[in-house]
């Protein structure tokens, strides 16, 4: 079972979706929330001061890439560039409604990027997130 997932979504009904999905697919531990991509560096930006905030890093990022206040390419540029050592423990998962075949090509060329899934989950997404925590 994964230990931590965090979730930056900025919409509420989508949280909630996802979060019963996870819980009722008994995917992780703890679900951990972030409302846009600034809240999610001050998580990280909290987690780097802990003393053993390394071995509490979320294994998965759920990330939404329309947000405000700072969009998923954003918060995924600073997480790369000042949390190397947070990134490179973490597979990020886009969550996104997005169309764009661009996002999709864009997605492909970042390293911590595993997939590009359609939101919110559904069974098929929670099979791809279980297979994963398998090993």
């Amino acid at each position: 079972m994964i230990k931590v997932i965090l979730s930056i979504e900025d919409d509420s009904v989508t949280q909630m979706l996802n979060k019963i999905e996870l819980e009722d697919g008994q995917v992780c531990e703890r679900l951990d929330e972030a409302w846009n991509g600034e809240v999610a560096i001050k998580y990280f930006e909290a987690l780097s001061k802990e003393k053993d905030g390394l071995l509490n890093v979320p294994e998965i990022i759920l990330l939404d890439l329309n947000m405000p206040v700072m969009d998923g390419w954003e918060f995924l540029e600073i997480f790369q560039n000042r949390y190397p050592e947070f990134a490179a423990k973490t597979k990020i998962f886009i969550l996104s409604s997005s169309i764009n075949p661009s996002d999709r090509e864009k997605a492909k060329n970042e390293s911590n990027v595993v997939d590009f899934l359609s939101k919110p989950l559904d069974e098929f997404e929670l099979k791809i997130l279980k297979k994963l925590s398998l090993g």
